[in-house]
C-alpha cells in the first residue's frame, strides 16, 4: 500500500503530465526537460525527506546516486521498505518500481535536478518563459514572474546537503536532511 507521502506527491504532481517522457510540466507553470547526468558532479547521498502537504506530514528516506551514466532515485519508508525507484540513463526515464502509473518518473527526477544540478544546467532544461535565479543560499524557479519553486540550501556547494524546498502551487514543502553514513561519523571522531 502506498504511503501517504507518495499519495501526496501523486496528487500534487500528476496534474503536471507531459507528452515527452523526459520532460514534464511544473506545478505553477513552465516545463523542464531532464539534463545530462554529466552536467552535475557525481555523488551519492541518503536523505531524510519530511513532506508537508496542508495538514499532513510524512517521512521518506531517499537514496540518490548520480554519475556519468545515470541518475538513480530510490524512496524508502523509514523502516527500509522500497516504495519507489526511478532512473534516468541520459536517454530515457523509467520507473523500476512505482506505486501508481500516474506518478511520472520525469517529474520526480526533474525535482531532483531542479534542486541539485548547477543553475546553468537547470536553466538549459527550463522553457523560454521560466528562469532560475540564485542568491546566497537560495534558488528560485519562476515562470512568467510567478514563483514555481523555492529552495533554501544550508550548504549550497555540497550536493545533497540539508535543504528546504517549497512548491507553492502544489502546497508542498519538503524539509530534507542528509543522513550521514557510519564511515563519515567515524571519520569525524
Amino acid at each position: 500500500m502506498p504511503s501517504l507521502l507518495l499519495l501526496i506527491l501523486m496528487a500534487c504532481l500528476t496534474a503536471c503530465a507531459s507528452t515527452s517522457p523526459n520532460c514534464t510540466s511544473l506545478p505553477g507553470g513552465g516545463r523542464y526537460c531532464l539534463q545530462a547526468t554529466t552536467m552535475a558532479p557525481a555523488f551519492e547521498v541518503q536523505q531524510q525527506v519530511v513532506a508537508r502537504f496542508r495538514d499532513q506530514q510524512e517521512t521518506m528516506i531517499a537514496s540518490i546516486e548520480n554519475d556519468a551514466q545515470q541518475l538513480d532515485f530510490v524512496g524508502l519508508t523509514p523502516f527500509g521498505q522500497k516504495l519507489i525507484h526511478m532512473r534516468y540513463d541520459n536517454q530515457t526515464t523509467i520507473a523500476l518500481q512505482s506505486p501508481d502509473q500516474r506518478l511520472q518518473p520525469a517529474m520526480m527526477l526533474a525535482l531532483l535536478q531542479l534542486a541539485l544540478w548547477p543553475a546553468e544546467a537547470v536553466q538549459q532544461g527550463l522553457d523560454n518563459n521560466s528562469l532560475v535565479s540564485t542568491q546566497d543560499h537560495e534558488r528560485s524557479i519562476t515562470h512568467r514572474g510567478k514563483l514555481v519553486m523555492q529552495i533554501h540550501y544550508e550548504q549550497p556547494d555540497t550536493p545533497g546537503a540539508d535543504m528546504q524546498i517549497s512548491l507553492p502551487e502544489a502546497s508542498l514543502h519538503l524539509n530534507i536532511k542528509r543522513l550521514e553514513s557510519a564511515s563519515e561519523e567515524a571519520t569525524r571522531e
